[in-house]
């Protein structure tokens, strides 16, 4: 099955959790549109140029069959040499529109090839960059739960000495209050 235009405009891929690796889906698409527009104009001139060919081996046919019918006059030598060279022209336009066809059909072959070389490439350089972007981001995330951590560890620290310091205090205003408690049960 040959891949048409509208086979690629009509591709449908299943899109990634978020949070994973893989492409960007606008660079994508805007990839697939750049496909898209280059594979229509190679296929519209291969269209064209097989319907010149058609054209073509259609009047090479009519001249080979009036000339094997013997349609074309043929009283002086001249005609003859006429019907031999629009014979031989119309053998060459066939071969050259062979030859033509066939350049075409390479170059086309050969743009589709590059194309495609140009699209690996690409998205070598973007996973790379994602991987890049990634490798970066954890190292960001690291940083961040590190500082956290000490944060944590900090505010655990300032715990334990504030509750300290708090028992000593209430300990002391308990024993201050016990003391004049004692105190004002004497004076009575």
């Amino acid at each position: 099955m040959a891949l048409t235009a509208e086979d690629i405009v009509n591709k449908q891929f299943k899109p990634k959790p978020r949070l994973s690796e893989g492409y960007d889906a606008d660079d994508v698409d805007d990839f697939l549109d750049e496909i898209v527009k280059e594979f229509r104009a190679v296929k519209a001139e291969n269209d064209d140029l097989k319907q010149k060919l058609v054209g073509a081996q259609g009047r090479i046919a009519e001249l080979q069959r009036a000339a094997d019918a013997g349609v074309a006059p043929t009283p002086t030598a001249s005609a003859a040499a006429a019907d031999q060279n629009d014979s031989a022209t119309s053998s060459q336009l066939l071969q050259l529109a062979r030859k033509l066809h066939d350049q075409h059909v390479q170059e086309g072959l050969d743009e589709r090839e590059r194309i495609i070389e140009e699209g690996k490439a690409q998205a070598q350089r973007i996973l790379a960059e994602a991987e890049l972007r990634q490798r970066n981001e954890i190292n960001e995330l690291d940083q961040q739960r590190i500082g956290i951590e000490r944060k944590i560890d900090e505010l655990k620290q300032f715990e334990k000495e504030y509750r300290s310091h708090l028992k000593q205090y209430l300990e002391t205003q308990l024993n201050d209050l016990n003391t004049s408690g004692q105190e004002s049960a004497k004076n009575f």
